[in-house]
This record gives C-alpha cells, structure tokens and sequence, in this order.
C-alpha cells in the first residue's frame, strides 16, 4: 500500500508542529523542574538526608523483614505528609520535630541491638516520616508539576534508604565495624543537636 502525501498535506502537519511544540516544551520544563526540584531537595537537605540514612541503616540493624518494611513504613508516612503539606494543613514546629528525627534514629543506630522492641522504631519511624514528608509537600516549587515532584522525591528517598541498608548490612556483619557504625550514630545525633540548637538560636 502505497501513501501520497501532497504539498498541502506537508504544510497542515507542519503548522501543527509549529503551533503545539511551544505548548508541548513548556509542559516537558515544568514536568522535569518538578521531577528535579524533588529528586534533589532530600539529598540537599542535611536533616531529610541524614534521617533517611538511618533509616536504612536502622532497618538493617533489625534485619529479617524488617529491612523492607521500616523503610516502606517511612515512605508511607511521608506520601501521607506530603498530602497534608500540600493541602495546606498546619503542623507546629516541623522543623523542631525534623531536627529531633535526626537526633533520635542517630540514637537509635546507637542502641538497637537485634529486632526487640521494634514497634518502638515504627513509631518513630511512621511519626517521624510524615514530619519530612509535610516538609517535602510545603516546600513543593509552585510551578512544579505535583505528580512528577513527588515522583522525584520517592526515587530520591528510596535510593537514600538503600544506601543505609547497604551501609548498615555491611556494618553489621562485620563485628569490628559494628563498633563504628555505633559512633555514626552518634555522629549523626551530634549532627541533629546542632540543627537543633541553631534552630532555637536563629529565632
């Protein structure tokens, strides 16, 4: 089967490229800036960034299935979060309660020993993952297409998680190193302190 195509035909379909690629490449820069903007604000962020570390590390201090399901009850909680961020709901003193994340699962790199009482980490855990997630909502670019900044963020939050469970399954199964895990922790608790107290000093 043999398609003609006239001069008339050309010009029609070139019009409509000309007449839809500005519409077309204005909607690809917001999707991407949106997409960017969210991939990028946990790993820019030292306090998102050293709280998602931990919670992979934690999860793989717990070990067993606890591996998969700490960090999915982080992820859970922060889509929630972002929910309320975006609808606008007011949350007193998030950036207090984010830096007191930082300190407490830094603590927790510290003290957890096996998987007992690990329901005390879910709940730190679920609480502490809606905080950032609120964060991530509120602080969503206006002109950020909501869908793909989200999806920036989850690949971003993710991708951070695994890389505490890489480090703390690594930490973990060699006994030296278990000792330095324990002071990355409290490096990272130190960390939070500061953000904490530079919080109460700023204001």
């Amino acid at each position: 089967m043999q398609i003609r195509t006239s001069r008339q035909d050309l010009f029609a379909l070139l019009a409509i490229l000309i007449f839809t690629s500005q519409a077309c490449h204005a909607h690809v820069e917001t999707a991407a800036a949106g997409f960017v903007s969210g991939l990028l604000h946990p790993v820019f962020g030292i306090d998102h960034l050293l709280a998602m570390l931990s919670v992979g590390i934690v999860s793989a201090q717990l070990g067993g299935r606890h591996i998969l399901l700490v960090p999915s009850t982080f992820v859970v909680s922060m889509v929630t979060g972002a929910s309320l961020g975006v609808l606008g709901y007011d949350i007193p003193f998030l950036e207090a309660g984010i830096a007191l994340s930082v300190i407490l699962l830094g603590t927790a790199i510290i003290l957890i020993r096996g998987g007992q009482r690990s329901y005390v980490v879910y709940l730190f855990v679920a609480f502490f993952g809606s905080l950032h997630g609120y964060a991530h909502g509120l602080e969503m670019p206006k002109a950020a297409d909501p869908v793909y900044y989200a999806g920036g963020f989850l690949v971003s939050t993710v991708a951070i998680h695994l890389l505490g469970v890489g480090i703390g399954y690594a930490m973990t199964s060699t006994p030296k190193y278990y000792e330095k895990l324990r002071h990355m922790g409290a490096m990272m608790a130190g960390m939070g302190l500061m953000i904490l107290i530079n919080l109460f000093s700023a204001s």
